[in-house]
């Protein structure tokens, strides 16, 4: 047997430290790599205690405060009365023609969040038979800058056969989607003036 050359050695020592070298790079990343994969579960479990209810407690607060923010519209945000009332042909006063339905509302705030916020006003008006002739609103949103004042609601009517109406007023939010006042109902005949207060 011919005893093997020092090149053929070198060749598989060569070998068998490469082949060493790469297993024991394998065996390294896939350490790394499955720790690298338990750190995010550990920061993921880390988010859910103290801090995250920090976080959630902060959040809830800010809502809170936005929430007491906004103005609180109820049926009862504002009382109003009628301070004055009349429905007259405007043909003496003025060149134009009908008849003008017009109201003076006074009204209190009675919920302090809606001061320096907008409302509107809606006035309906009501044939003698009950039906709905006519529906206005304030031209723009009134914004409250005191808690109490008043508020004026007028319209035309052209139809000279209509000698009594029946105007129903409420106060609303700004988009006339809540009503946040009492009803008030003026029964008026042509000609009929009326100051309430």
């Amino acid at each position: 047997m011919k005893p093997s050359s020092p090149r053929r050695k070198s060749k598989v020592s060569i070998l068998g430290f490469t082949a060493g070298f790469i297993f024991l790079s394998v065996c390294v990343t896939l350490a790394v790599s499955q720790e690298s994969l338990q750190k995010p579960a550990f920061a993921q479990d880390q988010t859910s205690g103290p801090s995250a209810t920090s976080v959630r407690d902060e959040i809830s607060k800010d809502v809170k405060d936005e929430l007491t923010l906004l103005p609180r519209y109820s049926p009862n945000s504002i009382s109003q009365a009628i301070n004055y009332s009349h429905f007259v042909p405007l043909s003496p006063i003025s060149n134009s023609p009908g008849n003008q339905v017009k109201l003076l509302l006074d009204y209190n705030v009675t919920e302090s969040s809606l001061i320096d916020n907008p409302i509107n006003a809606i006035m309906e008006v009501y044939a003698a038979n009950q039906s709905l002739v006519r529906t206005s609103s304030l031209p723009h949103p009134l914004n409250l800058t005191s808690s109490e004042g008043t508020i004026q609601l007028a319209t035309t009517l052209n139809d000279h056969n209509l000698k009594n109406i029946t105007a129903v007023t409420m106060l609303t939010d700004d988009e006339k989607a809540i009503p946040i006042s009492n009803v008030l109902e003026a029964r008026l005949n042509l000609g009929e003036m009326n100051a309430d207060n």
